[in-house]
């Protein structure tokens, strides 16, 4: 695919990008990433953005299942040439697009240059469509999820306050340092249930990251621990929506609020909002 025309589109593309491109990792899995990413979509759709959450996890999808999709046309057809990008694009799913990968495909998992060709293709086509694009990547530091991280403008790390999630999370961080020298990630603690521990763990990441890897920190916000959470997942809907009262939903729509610089009602963690406000408007 990399013929002429598509190496002009791609520069263009990459020196004059419409959307703002976020990745959300995790290091380790099982600490709420991809349920953190269709909240957190739900609440940048319901701040007036145009958002498009695209499952990065490419062999192992997730978001379909969370938001109970139907899939038939897959990303492996697409890498095939048996789907086009609009065949796959699921329209307007709680306020947002979703853009699903496949599951059970291993091959996904280590994809060659041509076929992360293809991949860019599906952004340049769609970058004019969203003022975000969302990347919920794999777990783990795989040559995907770092590809990902490299044409993000913004990374979010979702993480835990206890030890094994904080040592991936920092191997994360790590490995994008210094593979792409990627100096800014911002920082999710999800199932939080005291949060000025969750305050003096950041605040030891954000120290270790800034001495050994150069790399700078931002705390975008604390997710408390919520029983109401466990049952939106197995209603597949977002929690966010099914109930927006909750601990959780309260606290994803001041993340959202405070990614695109807009006030925050209540803080729960001293300077935060110093942090971001207008940073990402």
């Amino acid at each position: 695919m990399t013929d002429q025309a598509f190496t002009l589109r791609r520069r263009a593309w990459e020196a004059n990008r419409n959307s703002h491109y976020i990745s959300v990792s995790s290091g380790k899995g099982g600490v709420g990433k991809t349920n953190f990413t269709v909240n957190f979509a739900c609440q940048l759709a319901n701040l007036g953005k145009k958002v498009l959450v695209f499952d990065a996890d490419l062999g192992l999808a997730n978001v379909d299942i969370m938001l109970s999709l139907s899939v038939t046309a897959t990303i492996k057809k697409y890498l095939e040439g048996r789907a086009t990008i609009d065949d796959i694009l699921k329209k307007n799913i709680y306020g947002f697009d979703v853009f699903p990968a496949s599951s059970g495909f291993m091959e996904l998992a280590h994809l060659s240059d041509e076929d992360f060709d293809k991949i860019f293709n599906i952004f340049i086509t769609l970058d004019d469509r969203y003022d975000f694009i969302i990347f919920d990547t794999g777990a783990g530091i795989s040559d995907a999820v770092v590809r990902f991280s490299s044409i993000s403008d913004t990374i979010i790390v979702v993480t835990q306050p206890e030890p094994t999630a904080i040592t991936d999370a920092y191997a994360f961080m790590k490995v994008i340092k210094q593979t792409y020298d990627i100096k800014l990630v911002n920082v999710v603690f999800n199932r939080v249930d005291d949060i000025q521990n969750s305050d003096n763990v950041f605040a030891s990441l954000k120290n270790v990251a800034s001495k050994f890897l150069s790399m700078d920190l931002r705390l975008l916000g604390h997710l408390r621990d919520d029983k109401n959470v466990r049952k939106a997942i197995r209603a597949q809907k977002p929690v966010s929506i099914l109930d927006p009262k909750t601990a959780f939903s309260k606290d994803i729509q001041d993340c959202a609020r405070r990614f695109i610089g807009a006030p925050v009602e209540k803080q729960k963690s001293a300077n935060v909002y110093d942090l971001f406000k207008g940073v990402f408007k």
